[in-house]
């Protein structure tokens, strides 16, 4: 029994001691951030060697680790000096020990890239916000005009805690601006690639719908008599764009809480746009091409749903929960409009349009529930209004943390 509990007592000491030397390392004498490197070390080379290792030599190399980590565990300064440099002579210095540095390098790489695949593919899944559907609750890519690019620290300090980047783009010669499309780089990030009538290219950070307003507020874009757009030529040296871009919140969606809970009115959602017919209108086309759309959720299944501006009603009530209310009170920062349903002769076949009423489906009904999925900036997003309700099989979760940048939007989600 008396060996039984020193068992325990030392093995919830070794966890103890394990424990502080991860989260202190850097605060450990060097002796002891030796021992413990040196022993995971040698772990590592019996584990990756054991084939070349005679079962004597491998029995041999375990009790000399158990020895290292006995005196580690008891704070033995000079037992573990003593093993440091007889245990690294006797075996880091072995042939079967010398493995290429780029191996391990690699095998870490990849252990990350799983370990992060892993999180993303179950848990948490990054999400780039390209447009202000949800402004001001959550950020899209904003343009803003400056007067001059300011210097070099103030441009680092800009891009690390608010995820700006500086533009100053002018032509080379007369041109006009013929096309434009989104592109999607690097995974999480969009940009606008504008083609000019001589052949040249210019790749902007951000989406083209804030592009385009950039450059009608600049009186380069605009409509004729019938609607019909049209483009201003440039002037050789004149500027394209001199601007600010803020970027999007990078958000983490949830993936996993669904599996637990049911979605609730009035939390903050992600979902994918199978299925969704999001052809939206010409104002909003900017945002008909995204995968993935984030919104809030104003109705669940079985719930009926319709808008009296500025207010959302659900089952004949107006909506009270925190986040669709702040929109209701139409207070600043939030538009002066609340929720407003769309003209049924301004956007033919809308789902939610002005004195209509919508039910969704229950669970039961066609085996899909339905949801309610609209923006907090509704004069500019793209949302159920247009193309109709979220089914069960395109949610992802709810969005819970915004990782960056450091705006007053870091932090949780509400």
């Amino acid at each position: 029994m008396r060996k039984f509990i020193t068992t325990i007592l030392l093995f919830l000491l070794a966890l103890l001691n394990g424990t502080a030397d991860s989260l202190l390392a850097w605060f450990l004498p060097r002796w002891r951030r030796t021992g413990n490197e040196l022993a995971a070390r040698l772990s590592h080379t019996l584990h990756h060697f054991k084939p070349e290792i005679s079962p004597e030599r491998q029995e041999a190399m375990r009790a000399d680790i158990h020895r290292l980590r006995r005196a580690l565990l008891l704070w033995r300064r000079s037992e573990v000096q003593r093993l440091n440099i007889e245990l690294r002579e006797m075996y880091l210095n072995a042939s079967f020990s010398h493995a290429p540095s780029w191996v391990e390098a690699l095998e870490s790489i990849v252990v990350v890239l799983v370990v992060l695949l892993g999180l993303r593919a179950y848990y948490i899944q990054p999400f780039r916000i390209p447009t202000n559907s949800m402004w001001p609750s959550l950020n899209g890519i904003v343009v803003h005009a400056v007067d001059e690019i300011p210097s070099f620290p103030r441009r680092a300090w800009d891009k690390i805690t608010l995820g700006s980047t500086y533009v100053d783009v002018k032509a080379d010669c007369k041109k006009r601006l013929l096309h434009w499309r989104d592109e999607r780089y690097a995974l999480l990030f969009t940009r606008t690639t504008l083609e000019f009538d001589d052949g040249s290219q210019v790749k902007l950070p951000a989406s083209s719908g804030t592009v385009l307003q950039y450059l009608r507020n600049r009186g380069k874009i605009a409509h004729d008599s019938t609607g019909a757009l049209f483009t201003i030529p440039f002037d050789a040296g004149e500027t394209i764009m001199r601007a600010r871009i803020d970027a999007g919140d990078m958000v983490l969606a949830d993936r996993i809480s669904y599996q637990f809970r049911q979605p609730r009115r009035g939390e903050t959602f992600v979902f994918d746009t199978r299925g969704i017919r999001t052809s939206g209108s010409q104002q909003l086309r900017d945002q008909a091409a995204a995968t993935h759309y984030i919104k809030r959720l104003c109705a669940l299944p079985g719930d009926s749903a319709s808008i009296r501006s500025p207010e959302l009603f659900v089952n004949g009530r107006p909506a009270t929960e925190p986040g669709i209310a702040r929109v209701e009170r139409a207070l600043p920062p939030y538009g002066p409009e609340g929720y407003h349903a769309l003209s049924p002769v301004r956007v033919p076949g809308a789902f939610l349009t002005t004195g209509s009423r919508v039910r969704l489906a229950k669970p039961w009904q066609f085996f899909l529930g339905e949801y309610l999925a609209l923006g907090d900036n509704t004069t500019n997003s793209l949302d159920s209004r247009y193309w109709g309700p979220v089914r069960q099989f395109n949610v992802l979760g709810p969005a819970c943390f915004t990782l960056w940048p450091f705006t007053s939007h870091w932090g949780r989600i509400d």
